[in-house]
């Protein structure tokens, strides 16, 4: 029934103050958004509004403009006026990347849509113009030649032999010929693979050659396979950064996606090669299942766990079906996407075991977990504290705070669990970081160990996933 308008709510506190919606600087422009300069500051926009912006100065020690100072603000981008305007200075304050201020319009307006195409179109004209990067050697550019024939020979023939009939076939049967197609490709493009792990790895802690050698794979083997709608979500990272809760899903589900026997074709060879998402949730939960199954006894008992990180948590299915039915758990999802959150809790609810769990979400990044913080306060006397999928975004002193901090929050003869994807020819990196793109820290197993060095007494392990592409470092606390 509809309401009245007397009876329709408005917002309540300080969100009866409207403000125009802001959006991220990084995802309406591509990730490559344009300056931001107020007088003579010069500031990385963060987010922008209608008739505001915020931005960040990297510095530090100098005080600049004061808050509450009028002046021209002008958006540039690689030296193309966007914008140019009259502007306050609403605040500055310093924080641990350098000073963060906002500014507001004083008469006109951002035009965000026409600052959306402009930015984009400068971005293409000198794109062109751009210093050559350093080129591959002709080995990798061979092995590149390779990929692309191997994959444009199954695409010619979906196009010699299905395309014709396509139109006759229901979308289920278009799903089966992919698959099909995609298990006979599977070998040869998992050799390719690590063909492209062992030649990437080998000059992957070199910056410029990494730039030369991603630049070159983008141009060649990335464009081949974009079609397929896992390629493109992994290298376009629609959600603003790689990893979201419905990437993690294509590689669990492996399911064909995708309208055509093509697009459902490129997106099973990519998944092919995502199969470790699959063991490495397998492999926490057999981790965190062990535990239980070690300190269980025969009686009701309860364990607290955390998962940071948490995304789609469907290794909660795994430790309920590796533990007898008198364990309970008390588990907390700790994850910065809401959606992922919300798709986690949905399949809760429909777990035959859920009496068995007591499961509670904190939406929170994650840096806040290195604050202390009240909010913080669920994370202690955990049994388990695991991050799958995290810690791989981390610089090793940021990773080393992390795990750390962690630590703290775990009970006597608690463990914290930490996967992070390694370097070897097994693993991921060629079509991770080179193809889609998708950049982290590939570790070895002496960088894992080194995430836990500042935790004295604590007994230390490294293990891998069957398919050697994860590692787990394992940090458990003297009881």
């Amino acid at each position: 029934m509809s309401k009245s308008y007397e009876n329709l709510p408005g917002a309540a506190g300080k969100a009866r103050f409207f403000r125009p919606v802001r959006y991220e600087a990084s995802e309406i422009f591509s990730g490559n958004a344009p300056r931001l300069i107020f007088e003579d500051e010069v500031f990385d926009l963060e987010n922008i509004s209608l008739r505001g912006a915020g931005a960040i100065a990297r510095k530090r020690g100098e005080d600049g403009v004061a808050p509450g100072a009028k002046g021209v603000l002008r958006l540039t981008q690689n030296g193309r006026e966007l914008f140019l305007g009259a502007a306050r200075k609403a605040r500055s304050a310093y924080g641990s990347g350098g000073i963060s201020a906002g500014f507001e319009l004083e008469a006109n307006s951002f035009d965000l849509d026409w600052l959306i195409r402009e930015n984009a179109s400068v971005l293409a004209r000198e794109a062109g113009r751009a210093e050559p990067a350093i080129e591959p050697d002709i080995a990798y550019k061979s092995f590149c030649a390779d990929a692309v024939s191997f994959v444009g020979g199954y695409l010619l023939r979906i196009q010699k032999y299905v395309a014709p009939i396509e139109g006759k076939i229901d979308d289920e049967e278009r799903g089966e010929i992919a698959r099909d197609l995609a298990s006979s490709a599977e070998t040869g493009w998992l050799d390719l693979i690590q063909r492209g792990n062992e030649l990437t790895g080998a000059i992957h802690e070199d910056k410029q050659q990494r730039i030369g050698y991603k630049s070159y794979t983008e141009r060649t083997v990335s464009q081949m396979l974009l079609n397929g709608p896992g390629w493109a979500r992994c290298y376009y990272k629609p959600a603003g950064y790689p990893g979201d809760y419905k990437i993690m899903n294509y590689g669990y589900e492996q399911r064909p996606e995708g309208d055509t026997v093509a697009q459902k074709f490129l997106h099973l060879l990519g998944m092919s090669a995502s199969r470790a998402i699959i063991t490495r949730m397998e492999m926490v939960a057999s981790l965190v299942a062990d535990y239980a199954n070690a300190r269980r006894g025969d009686k009701d008992c309860e364990f607290t766990i955390t998962s940071v990180g948490s995304g789609p948590a469907r290794e909660i299915e795994d430790i309920l079906d590796e533990t007898p039915e008198h364990v309970r758990w008390r588990i907390n999802l700790v994850d910065q996407e809401p959606d992922a959150l919300n798709y986690a809790f949905d399949r809760v609810a429909m777990m035959k075991n859920r009496d068995r769990l007591n499961v509670t979400g904190l939406n929170i990044s994650f840096r806040e977990m290195l604050r202390p913080s009240g909010d913080n306060a669920v994370f202690v006397n955990n049994d388990v504290i695991y991050s799958s999928g995290f810690v791989d975004y981390l610089n090793p002193l940021l990773a080393q705070r992390f795990v750390k901090r962690l630590y703290d929050f775990v009970r006597p003869g608690g463990q914290v669990i930490i996967g992070n994807v390694n370097n070897l020819a097994t693993g991921m990196l060629w079509p991770l970081e080179y193809i889609t793109d998708w950049s982290l820290y590939f570790r070895n197993e002496d960088e894992m160990r080194a995430m836990a060095r500042e935790i004295p007494g604590a007994k230390v392990s490294v293990v891998s996933d069957p398919m050697q592409a994860v590692f787990f470092l394992v940090v458990e606390k003297p009881a």
